[in-house]
């Protein structure tokens, strides 16, 4: 495997309090990264000629965390790339023009706006915009995420002519990842044929200037995961390293209504091994073959799945492999990550 981004959570704190967010559900203690810390990952990248991007992401917001102004000085040369939900202070939307190659904006509380966003986020956008008009800069390119369900499926369509005042012609949809049991019943991908997802893709494409990443509305056969195919890493705010923003936290989710506990799973923490010899390791590199070539079992889609313990977690699955990734929903392009 050839590191080519590495995804650094500088903070799980957020500024917004989002009713889909798994956050309710996990046990994660809140907190930023130590700025020793991150300097240590920039002194230890420096160990991959192939790494390319550095991406400020997590379940946090990043423009939040105390010392952001310092982590983007420090990762200058790389390409910076960015999820953020647009809340931030003129000073952070200036430093987010000036240096990042690539921002996300989420935007899924924008139709509701129960917590005062959109004024915020259109505030941003118009400070992004402005630079581009000013130094017909290529960068930052902005896209917007979104997380699709039945309930706010229409609201997408406002947030596209939004998108496309403003001249941002990226958008990335992702399904919901259910917490719960009302979540649950909101979903707008299915196990089998759906024909009403089909023909909702059929009205997003007739915005031909806007390039859509769009998830699957049913079941396949395929199975990919981003993260091990394109040679992604996640570290977290105490150093851990984990394979994917999904093993990332313990929390609750959904899979086609059956409740599983996702289980945080480390490959081991920068503190104490150099990030080099954690991705050599024996462990990271089982783990990566594993997946890298589906040799694991498909639970969506097995007979017995009515009748085994084993999907209630992610520990481990009949193959013995561990963690475990038969039912997860990223590999199945159900949720995705931009």
């Amino acid at each position: 495997m050839e590191l080519k981004r590495i995804y650094i959570e500088l903070t799980n704190r957020c500024n917004l309090n989002c009713e889909m967010c798994f956050r309710h559900t996990w046990d994660t203690v809140e907190g930023d990264m130590d700025l020793e810390l991150l300097k240590s990952i920039r002194e230890q990248v420096k160990e991959f000629p192939a790494l390319e991007e550095v991406f400020f992401g997590g379940i946090g917001e990043p423009t939040v965390y105390p010392h952001f102004k310092e982590a983007v000085e420090l990762f200058e040369g790389y390409k910076l790339l960015m999820t953020s939900n647009g809340i931030m202070t003129e000073e952070n939307a200036k430093i987010l023009c000036e240096k990042f190659t690539e921002v996300y904006f989420s935007a899924d509380q924008y139709h509701e706006d129960t917590q005062g966003v959109k004024d915020q986020l259109i505030k941003t956008f118009e400070t992004i915009s402005d630079y581009h008009k000013q130094t017909h800069s290529p960068t930052p390119k902005v896209g917007v995420a979104y997380v699709l369900t039945k309930s706010n499926s229409e609201a997408l369509f406002d947030i596209m002519k939004m998108m496309r005042h403003y001249g941002f012609h990226r958008l990335s949809l992702s399904h919901l990842l259910p917490i719960n049991e009302k979540d649950a019943d909101d979903i707008f991908y299915n196990r089998y044929e759906n024909p009403e997802g089909k023909a909702y893709l059929e009205r997003i494409f007739t915005y031909r200037d806007i390039k859509i990443n769009i998830p699957d509305m049913e079941l396949k056969t395929e199975r990919r995961c981003t993260f091990i195919d394109k040679g992604y890493i996640y570290i977290d705010t105490k150093g851990e390293v984990m394979s994917c923003y999904r093993l990332a936290n313990s929390y609750d989710e959904y899979v086609f209504g059956d409740k599983k506990r996702v289980i945080k799973h480390s490959f081991g923490n920068i503190k104490e091994q150099s990030l080099k010899e954690i991705i050599e390791g024996k462990d990271y590199q089982s783990f990566w073959h594993t997946v890298y070539n589906n040799q694991y079992p498909s639970c969506i889609d097995c007979d017995l799945r009515g009748g085994c313990s084993l999907v209630e977690d992610t520990k481990y699955d009949c193959y013995f492999n561990t963690p475990s990734c038969a039912d997860c929903l990223w590999v199945r392009n159900f949720v995705r990550c931009p």
